[in-house]
């Protein structure tokens, strides 16, 4: 009787076993390019290799600003969002649809009630968009300017782009490139609207690009 228990016992750890590599086995890992400076590594299913499934990571250059878990194409469970370092800007619950974290809180307790407007994702992703499609604009480049653009969203309470403009101040050659790359920001990209008295407000987020010159 011990002696059949075991081999039970045997077979079991083996079907988990296989299951667990099976698992892993039927998952390709993918690593994408974008814009340049933004590096995707992510898994995917073999029965729709269109959907992202499983562990994933966003880097910028070689900083890790997102990671968390697909399930077939959708974002679940809790991911973490980080600026250059490691540095944590928040963390965000996706099955709750919440803000769990923001890094330099007072009152954590109270995110559901009171919270900034953020990107939905790390900050640098939408930096990096404008950046790698602006470059360094050639008019600009050639008559020496330098400076910088503040780019104004007006996010929804429904976190979405209702408007767009850049500072009254910011010199118009290097302003101008800005505003049109930021219009081909991604449709399925969203806000998380800043949050006052437990009720969603439209709000302003700002991007600030810098424009220097190396000698």
């Amino acid at each position: 009787m011990a002696q059949i228990k075991l081999s039970f016992l045997r077979l079991l750890v083996l079907l988990v076993t296989f299951s667990q590599v099976s698992e892993v086995d039927a998952q390709k890992r993918r690593s994408v390019l974008m814009n340049g400076q933004l590096i995707e590594q992510y898994y995917v299913s073999e029965e729709d290799t269109t959907l992202k499934h499983g562990a994933y990571q966003l880097f910028y250059k070689t900083h890790l600003i997102e990671s968390g878990q697909f399930r077939e194409g959708q974002r679940v469970g809790v991911w973490t969002y980080c600026n250059l370092g490691n540095v944590l800007e928040f963390k965000y619950d996706y099955d709750q649809d919440s803000l769990i974290l923001i890094a330099g809180g007072e009152q954590q307790s109270r995110l559901s009630e009171e919270s900034p407007c953020m990107f939905l994702g790390s900050s640098l992703v939408p930096y990096a968009h404008i950046s790698t499609l602006v470059g360094y604009p050639a008019k600009a480049y050639d008559k020496g300017l330098e400076g910088k653009v503040d780019l104004f969203l007006v996010i929804s309470p429904e976190g979405r782009i209702i408007k767009r403009y850049t500072g009254p101040h910011d010199p118009r050659l290097l302003a101008a490139p800005v505003l049109k790359a930021s219009s081909s920001f991604p449709d399925d990209w969203l806000w998380i609207p800043e949050r006052r008295n437990n009720q969603k407000q439209e709000s302003i987020y700002k991007i600030t690009i810098l424009f220097e010159l190396n000698e």
